[in-house]
């Protein structure tokens, strides 16, 4: 599946450990969904191998039921098990040709990015979107260096392909990026950390209508 500019409106990356009720991250994913959520990203890197390979594998099938794009991040090996529709790295992993060959010319890859040289970097390298941030140090103050406003036009300038920005955001923090050039935006605790996942998602998608 490829990613397009019209599945970029609200992408829900996985925090489990924010979760504030007892759910399972299936179930909260799915609220997610229902609150409007257009792509998923898995991000649980703390989560052992064989534990994370089974919630990728209820994550693909939900994403499947709702047609949204499941992207994995990181792992290449599960994202290639379950079939997802693409992976995400950081820009200092960002190996193509090593990319392609496991999962193939139809995936998507996704690049973790901060500067317009990075973006530019993995645009040549037939990255198919950019995730850049972190945009906002987040209510919990859990990103101390994030990328600038201008940073982020900048981004958006050098490369033709869609960006999404992403880091600390929740609703009330999104406006700022107004006519910056993104064509998502990202959300984890902004989501997930909030009492009720389906309202967070819906008041972030309505937000992201306004702005993109």
């Amino acid at each position: 599946m490829g990613i397009l500019k019209r599945d970029l409106g609200l992408v829900a990356v996985t925090d489990f450990a924010s979760l504030r009720v007892d759910k399972t991250l299936r179930d909260a994913v799915e609220e997610a969904i229902d609150g409007g959520v257009t792509m998923v990203v898995l991000d649980e890197p703390t989560l052992p191998h064989d534990i994370l390979m089974k919630e990728a594998v209820r994550l693909k099938i939900l994403c499947g039921m709702h047609d949204i794009p499941f992207i994995m991040m990181r792992n290449l090996s599960i994202a290639d098990a379950v079939d997802a529709d693409g992976i995400v790295v950081p820009i200092d992993e960002f190996d193509p040709g090593k990319i392609r060959t496991v999962i193939g010319t139809e995936r998507s890859i996704g690049v973790l990015v901060s500067k317009p040289e990075e973006a530019k970097q993995a645009s040549d390298g037939e990255a198919s979107f950019l995730m850049c941030g972190p945009v906002s140090e987040g209510h919990d103050g859990e990103y101390k260096e994030c990328v600038t406003i201008e940073e982020l036009e900048a981004v958006c300038a050098a490369v033709d392909i869609p960006v999404i920005a992403y880091g600390g955001l929740a609703d009330a923090d999104i406006n700022f990026l107004r006519g910056t050039g993104i064509s998502g935006i990202g959300a984890a605790r902004g989501i997930f950390g909030q009492n009720n996942v389906r309202s967070a998602a819906a008041s972030l998608r309505r937000i992201s209508r306004e702005i993109l």
